[in-house]
């Protein structure tokens, strides 16, 4: 396998071919497009030249503690134009409402997601039970809170920045309770991209807490997931995913990611990784190509016209 090879360090007519190898973008957001707190400069003038030289974008996150809405504030304040939300956006909540009403219809779930995640949930139609516990808890309020009043099919994670103590503890009881309790989980992230220079650790330990404590294996739905990999071929009607780019900026839940999709597959340094880390990971962990951000296309597409 080649080794990894900067965009803008191709030849003229290696930077044309590789433009023409591709139709569909899919890219991730933190880290990519902006980061969780604060921006990556001309990420919004990138997304638009590609869109201009005719390819396909499609974006995908592994956080559902954003509203619709404040996804579109972040594209807007960017400049990115003709996002269509329910079309291009891609995040664990949504999955998740596709996995439910095809597995699990009508059931009602547990969920251990932040508020946001709660309200699409709720204008999806799912039917939730969540714990928001402001009070101070004592051992008996504590063992009221873990009563179980009706079961439900399945323990929704992800992100949740509010998460507590007791609401690990009642998604560990309602999988105990019941055997066909799924446990169905978002992003796997381990480390989360907060601000430049800031990177702060993931959910994935919480959610091994869960595991541990019921023996269950979760339901993958965010990256690096296979049945995500699944579902983006039936929602992008991928026919050719060799003519599919995947770019983002970690190596397993974005580079390893988009190669088992069968994608090519373009790192940015714009998130929490740096070239030295892509150079010491695995050869078939480092993606076919890289790039200081997104907005290095700018460059690329202007160098080729």
């Amino acid at each position: 396998m080649a080794p990894p090879r900067h965009i803008l360090e191709l030849s003229r007519k290696e930077q044309r071919e590789f433009i023409d190898s591709f139709d569909l973008i899919i890219s991730d957001c933190d880290g990519v497009v902006w980061l969780l707190v604060g921006w990556i400069p001309g990420t919004g003038e990138a997304i638009n030249a590609l869109k201009k030289a005719g390819k396909g974008i499609k974006f995908v996150s592994n956080n559902s503690f954003r509203t619709d809405e404040q996804y579109m504030e972040k594209f807007e304040h960017i400049g990115a134009k003709g996002i269509n939300i329910d079309d291009d956006v891609v995040h664990p909540v949504k999955t998740m409402v596709r996995y439910l009403n095809k597995h699990k219809p009508g059931e009602r779930v547990y969920s251990l997601m932040s508020l946001e995640a709660n309200e699409t949930l709720r204008k999806r139609g799912i039917d939730y039970e969540s714990l928001q516990i402001k009070d101070h808890l004592t051992a008996a309020s504590l063992v009221d809170n873990l009563s179980i009043d009706k079961p439900v099919g399945a323990v929704l994670f992800d992100i949740h920045l509010d998460l507590s103590y007791v609401e690990l503890a009642k998604a560990i009881r309602h999988l105990q309770n019941n055997d066909d309790c799924q446990l169905i989980a978002g992003g796997s992230d381990v480390i989360m991209p907060l601000a430049e220079n800031l990177n702060v650790a993931g959910f994935f330990d919480f959610l091994e807490h869960v595991k541990r404590y019921t023996q269950r294996e979760a339901t993958f739905l965010g990256k690096p997931s296979p049945i995500l990999g699944d579902m983006f071929r039936e929602m992008f009607n991928i026919q050719n995913p060799e003519r599919c780019i995947f770019v983002g900026d970690m190596l397993v839940q974005d580079i390893q990611f988009g190669k088992s999709c069968g994608f090519q597959s373009l790192l940015v340094l714009s998130g929490c990784l740096t070239k030295e880390d892509m150079w010491k990971a695995p050869k078939e962990s480092q993606p076919d190509y890289y790039a200081d951000s997104l907005a290095d296309f700018v460059q690329l597409l202007e160098n080729i016209k």
